[in-house]
């Protein structure tokens, strides 16, 4: 029999079964995983069960042609883990499903579900079931995570209050940066380095689900949490907006790379304008209490994992300063970030 190499010669239920081969099994949680109508899985008492789900379109979301399909299940799989990280819990199951036109190649396939399997591997998660239909054109996917947190230390994006130290993981505006250099005809944006570590930023982001882990077995007073996909001011807004807050940000204590500072140098942008309003960071926007400060900064220490302290909550409902080097303050815009309906 000649060997299937696309969709159509292959059919629904082959495609299941060439899926269900490849994946790992983790947990003795997952009772029945593919296979069947749903998923089957077991609890743990004194925890809250966490769900994330999030859409991928082509030509919308990524563009094939400057992302291959192990980056693309990577990513897919990242930005969900992501939202389990943001409210300091733990994923351990998935689902996907899959829009695909008939002529997708089953290599191509095979690809997509190595990247999904290789960031699910690194973290445990067992790849549980999902669906997968036929698409007239653009591919489609879906990823729903399902994960745990304790019951006293889910991190929300409310609960900060005036006075509150503002922290962030890693640095902001690289995976941006890395886009608006994806997308450019001319690609002249200096050593190619630099250009590799913000390019790569923006195609395989890494969900920050050690550093969430930290903070929640910690004793730490994380008062919110959020994770980057929108840029900082905006993010920070979704922090502040509920409780009529505010917040100063530190111009000098915002954490910029040296690959961005340099692509910034070279053509003459302001790096500081990439760290407020770049998206697709997925890193940690969190709050504590200010008597916290020392004690955060030795636990992440002792970790060798990269932190900045960057601004303190205030009590002006909606008003986001910036603090200049030379203590000038600048008032943020609102930015409204991207609307899918407009």
């Amino acid at each position: 029999m000649k060997k299937a190499t696309n969709l159509k010669q292959l059919g629904e239920f082959g495609l299941i079964e060439r899926l269900r081969s490849k994946l790992n099994t983790y947990s003795p949680r997952i009772k029945k995983g593919i296979g069947d109508d749903c998923a089957v899985f077991s609890t743990r008492s004194n925890t809250v069960q966490l769900t994330s789900t999030d859409s991928l379109i082509e030509s919308i979301h990524f563009d094939l042609k400057t992302i291959s399909p192990v980056q693309l299940g990577r990513k897919a799989m990242a930005v969900n883990i992501s939202d389990i990280a943001a409210m300091g819990g733990t994923p351990y199951l998935a689902l996907i499903s899959l829009g695909l036109p008939t002529s997708t190649s089953t290599k191509f396939i095979d690809k997509l579900y190595l990247g999904l399997q290789t960031i699910c591997d690194s973290h445990k998660i067992e790849l549980a079931g999902g669906d997968t239909v036929a698409s007239p054109k653009h591919l489609f996917i879906n990823v729903c995570v399902v994960g745990e947190a304790c019951k006293n230390r889910v991190f929300y994006r409310t609960g900060a209050k005036p006075g509150d130290q503002i922290f962030v993981t890693g640095n902001l505006g690289d995976s941006a940066m890395g886009l608006k250099i994806l997308m450019a005809k001319n690609k002249n944006f200096g050593a190619a380095r630099h250009r590799n570590t913000l390019v790569k930023k923006h195609l395989e982001p890494i969900p920050r689900i050690n550093e969430s882990s930290l903070l929640a077995k910690s004793r730490l007073k994380v008062t919110s949490m959020i994770d980057i996909s929108d840029g900082l001011t905006q993010d920070l807004g979704h922090l502040c907006s509920k409780d009529n807050l505010g917040a100063n940000l530190y111009e000098d204590s915002l954490p910029v790379s040296e690959a961005l500072y340099n692509v910034c140098l070279r053509k003459r942008h302001d790096p500081i304008n990439w760290t407020l309003q770049g998206g697709e960071d997925y890193e940690l926007l969190f709050t504590i209490k200010p008597e916290d400060v020392k004690n955060l900064k030795r636990l992440f220490l002792k970790a060798n994992t990269f932190i900045s302290h960057i601004g303190e909550i205030t009590n002006s409902p909606k008003k986001i300063i910036l603090i200049r080097e030379n203590s000038s303050k600048v008032s943020l815009k609102p930015v409204t970030g991207f609307n899918h309906f407009k």
